[in-house]
């Protein structure tokens, strides 16, 4: 989602941009960092529901305060390349035998829960049964886990023996993490049992300290428990602070971190701040538009590829990223892949912005126009969509009405339904909207998200769309399983091919990844598709 923040910007030095070409964290070694401080961060709203696995604990605001409280087996680089976290995992070994993937994941035998219990095998075969797609009553966010067979333990029990149904060249986005066993132990803890932050099943460098409610701070505090190696940071803060007061809040230095996002205004207030940079890198998010598949005239492929033929993509990566460098005002033309990224192809030409093809096809599809409105119709019925913003939000706003304008040129209609960006779990969980704009945020395994974003929707619950693309199962079947690097390239370019023919989603553009920060601040920024430690967060001494 876009963020906003108010006109006009304090004195200041010379503006500062530090450019990052993947990735700009102020990489610091951590015998130059200063020992002590603490680091405000700010989110758009605390957790309600902490179990990260859980159908609404996917939300970014709560991953990013769970991060420090979490199990991390994987560092991974710039271009989403993963190595082992040796805090976590010291040794992987994976094969392929009788056609199944067999991976081997050694663990630190330091690493505890904050019970004080061992992380074992035990934790990571039920976290594996959980969601594994055969308990429907776990409310689970993926059931990614029904393509592990087994999951027992080698010659210890820090020695977890994962086997796959198959090939599964994605693995390590399954295995990144996990969940206690007593935290997952049947549905009701698994769905109930997280709401109130339970300390004994989390681990990681830092621990909850104080979640207040009342001034929306969550503080986390170095754990005792940890085994690795100490935290440099005294406290890290997290507080939820509405779009449109970051910049300010940054500007008047009450938070040490600002996301800038694509946000203009902010941009310019973060240059402008003493002793502030902005660190820049390629961002992995997307901005695009939602077709609800089920509602109404949407449930007709023409319609849908018509309203993408209406939208012109350029004017809208320009509007929504004025006042930000111009080279990161272009349209994403691609479902599954970033530009930059290996295996993105421009397949949009088909869809590329053309009114009078958007008009044909909608005369074709029986939609008239009627003079005296403006407005198509077929059977009587006018060609009328809603289209939810979020309130507050002025980038939502901005981007509702210029889709309005450039439909309403074709003969649709548009409906602007504001809802609080807080809505945005419940309205896309419940179909409650026709078009919807928002962000989707990358990861260094896009291929295994295909099946997340497009895959049946009787099974995916994050297909938001609802639709069942024709032809698409197979593909993605194929695509969990090849093990040939330039095959699997070779099926995602088709996959997409049949995304854009069917139209659950209309790509917009690649969200910059801008990231305002104290000068002096280490290892936190603009990280791309890569991570960074929290022990190692810090300022330069």
């Amino acid at each position: 989602m876009g963020c906003a923040a108010d006109d006009g910007a304090g004195p200041g030095p010379a503006p500062t941009t530090v450019a990052g070409e993947l990735a700009d964290v102020n990489a610091t070694p951590r015998e130059r960092l200063a020992e002590g401080g603490t680091l405000r961060r700010a989110v758009e709203r605390l957790p309600s529901q902490w179990n990260p696995l859980h159908l609404a604990g996917g939300d970014v605001s709560a991953s990013e305060i769970r991060g420090p409280l979490s199990v991390t087996n994987w560092d991974t680089d710039a271009r989403g390349v993963t190595t082992p976290n040796e805090n976590f995992v010291t040794d992987v070994e994976d094969t392929v035998a009788d056609g199944r993937e067999v991976v081997t994941l050694h663990l630190n035998p330091d690493a505890v829960w904050n019970s004080g219990e061992p992380i074992t095998w035990a934790d990571y075969a039920a976290t594996v049964a959980a969601c594994s797609g055969t308990r429907p009553d776990f409310e689970c966010a993926t059931h990614a886990f029904g393509a592990i067979e087994s999951v027992t333990h080698g010659e210890s029990e820090f020695d977890v023996v994962v086997t796959f149904a198959g090939t599964f060249p994605d693995w390590p986005a399954l295995l990144g993490t996990v969940l206690p066993a007593a935290g997952v132990a049947d549905a009701e803890t698994f769905n109930a049992g997280w709401l109130d932050h339970p300390e004994e099943w989390f681990t990681g460098p830092f621990r909850l300290d104080e979640v207040d409610a009342a001034q929306q701070v969550v503080k986390l505090v170095p754990n005792e428990r940890w085994w690795g190696p100490a935290p440099k940071l005294d406290e890290i803060q997290y507080r939820a602070v509405s779009p449109d007061a970051a910049a300010s809040a940054f500007a008047n230095h009450e938070l040490d971190v600002l996301d800038v996002g694509a946000d203009a205004n902010a941009y310019q207030r973060a240059l402008a701040v003493p002793d502030a940079e902005v660190r820049r890198a390629a961002g992995p998010d997307w901005r695009q538009i939602t077709f609800n598949a089920t509602a109404g005239p949407l449930t007709d492929p023409d319609v849908r590829q018509a309203v993408a033929r209406a939208i012109d993509r350029d004017a809208v990566a320009a509007s929504s990223l004025a006042g930000l460098p111009e080279e990161l005002q272009r349209p994403l033309d691609n479902h599954i892949f970033m530009q930059g990224q290996e295996g993105y192809e421009d397949n949009a030409g088909a869809y590329a912005y053309d009114p009078g093809a958007a008009a044909a096809q909608l005369d074709a599809a029986g939609w008239v126009l009627n003079p005296d409105t403006g407005v198509r119709e077929r059977d009587g019925e006018p060609l009328t969509l809603r289209y939810t913003v979020f309130s507050g939000v002025p980038a939502s706003a901005n981007e509702g009405q210029l889709v309005q304008a450039q439909l309403k040129e074709v003969g649709i209609a548009v409906e602007l339904d504001a809802v609080p960006e807080t809505a945005l779990g419940p309205v896309l969980g419940e179909g409650d909207f026709e078009l919807i704009g928002f962000s989707w945020y990358g990861s260094p395994y896009p291929l295994l998200a295909v099946a997340n974003l497009y895959g049946d929707p009787a099974t995916t619950p994050t297909n938001y769309a609802r639709l069942a693309v024709p032809g698409l199962d197979d593909l993605l079947g194929q695509l969990m399983t090849e093990t040939d690097h330039a095959t699997r390239l070779g099926l995602a370019d088709r996959a997409d091919e049949l995304l854009w023919d069917a139209m659950p989603i209309l790509p917009l553009y690649q969200r910059p990844q801008l990231v305002a920060t104290a000068r002096d601040l280490a290892n936190v920024g603009a990280s791309g598709l890569g991570s960074t430690r929290a022990e190692d967060w810090g300022y330069v001494g």
